[in-house]
């Protein structure tokens, strides 16, 4: 009898022992889950009304330099008190106007700078700044590309940090080279037939569209096309535009190490990045604010090409809704659209930006961004870090609470030798959490 019992106090402990196991495995497994954490992104983005309640766009309010989204810096979401959750869910907040902000766009316009991203890249490099970045020359087809290409770089990035998130901010500088042409076939006494690259200058590019193409037929009638190709054009428009594009970790040093853990140290390194680093090369040139290609909205700034730029065998041209067809019901003419059309795709051109400003001199725009943590591609897909991190454990434990800790009390008529029953017994069931 006496070694029943002891069988049977040894096969509870050992119960009690396995669930137990069972229990910090499933926590500790819920912890390293990091979508755990992130919780869902309905919850609060797009629940209780969030939604815009004006018609701004901070690359439009960017360009008014007396808007509200400037004199109160409103483009400072760096600001660890302004874009924050609550926010964003206050009726009242000015950002509820910003239409880009509460649909959480992947880049909010933060300023416009006066060098070309290779410029900005020595800055970053220099040994007194020392910030992680990286600097790509490439044809952007549309804003969706643009999107795309980014999110696979600092994607890249990230998986450097063995498992880590991103500490924000992560900025994005994009120049474009705007293609403006002018090309006359017509040819009598008076005229011969003619064809030049044209400057970028604010009295041509009221509408801020990047592409530019005016045509002279031989019979003399005049057309202008001002769309680059969506891929089911004549083939001889391009449907890209070349562009540098530099990402910036502020907060990282060349080799991807993070510089300060502490939260106040980050946010005193991030206003000195902005307001000492930074602050010499803002500008609010008119030549900032043309459009990316295809972008009703985006800016991209003004980039002088010459035959010395940077050539780049990257190109982000997919014409998607002809990929997504039957092969069998593409016509011989669809299937030579889908292909790669170096010429199409990768043109060969020049432009030159003309800053008014600076007695026509042969300049560069860059436009700067801030990449959105809050946005579907970079918070909800754990690549950058909440810059509310605390709020996002919070509300993820209210909505997910852990399961509370049962003990199992062994039988009372189970007493090991030698002792009493009131030595044996197990404390009352509570809640652990």
């Amino acid at each position: 009898m006496k070694n029943k019992l002891v069988y049977l106090n040894i096969i509870f402990t050992a119960l009690f022992l396995i669930l137990s196991a069972l229990f910090l495995i499933y926590i500790f497994r819920e912890i390293r889950c990091k979508e755990y954490f992130e919780g869902d992104p309905y919850s609060w983005k797009y629940g209780e009304g969030n939604t815009c309640s004006g018609d701004l766009n901070t690359n439009t309010e960017l360009r008014n330099r007396n808007s509200n989204f400037l004199t109160n810096q409103y483009n400072r979401f760096d600001n660890p008190t302004l874009y924050t959750r609550s926010n964003i869910r206050d009726t009242t907040h000015p950002y509820r106007k910003y239409c880009d902000v509460m649909s959480y766009k992947d880049l909010l316009a933060y300023r416009c700078l006066n060098k070309s991203p290779i410029k900005m890249q020595e800055v970053m490099d220099d040994q007194n700044v020392d910030i992680a970045s990286t600097l790509d020359y490439i044809y952007i087809y549309n804003e969706s590309s643009l999107y795309s290409y980014l999110l696979a770089k600092i994607q890249a990035q990230k998986n450097m940090l063995d498992g880590k998130k991103i500490v924000g901010p992560v900025y994005v500088c994009i120049s474009q080279s705007p293609y403006l042409r002018y090309n006359s076939e017509y040819s009598n006494n008076n005229n011969s037939p003619y064809a030049r690259f044209l400057d970028a200058r604010i009295d041509i590019l009221n509408n801020k569209n990047p592409y530019y193409l005016e045509t002279i037929s031989p019979t003399g009638v005049q057309s202008f096309i001002t769309e680059t190709n969506d891929g089911k054009a004549d083939p001889a428009i391009i449907s890209s535009l070349y562009c540098h594009i530099l990402i910036m970790y502020p907060l990282y040093d060349k080799t991807m190490t993070l510089k300060k853990e502490e939260k106040t140290e980050q946010v005193a390194s991030i206003t000195r990045f902005l307001e000492e680093t930074m602050t010499r090369y803002y500008t609010d040139n008119e030549l900032c604010f043309i459009k990316c290609n295809k972008s009703p909205t985006l800016n991209c700034g003004c980039l002088t090409r010459t035959a010395e730029s940077p050539d780049t065998d990257l190109y982000t041209y997919n014409n998607s809704d002809l990929y997504n067809y039957n092969e069998s019901d593409i016509s011989q003419n669809e299937e030579d659209i889908t292909r790669f059309n170096e010429s199409r795709d990768m043109p060969l051109y020049t432009s030159k930006c003309i800053d008014h400003t600076q007695k026509n001199k042969v300049s560069d725009f860059t436009m700067m961004y801030y990449v959105n943590p809050y946005s579907d591609s970079y918070g909800d897909s754990n690549i950058i870090e909440d810059p509310e991190p605390e709020v996002a454990w919070a509300e993820k434990m209210k909505s997910f609470p852990i399961p509370a800790i049962i003990t199992i009390p062994a039988p009372v008529e189970i007493k090991v030798e030698g002792q009493d029953t009131d030595e044996v017994s197990r404390p009352t069931p509570k809640l652990a959490f």
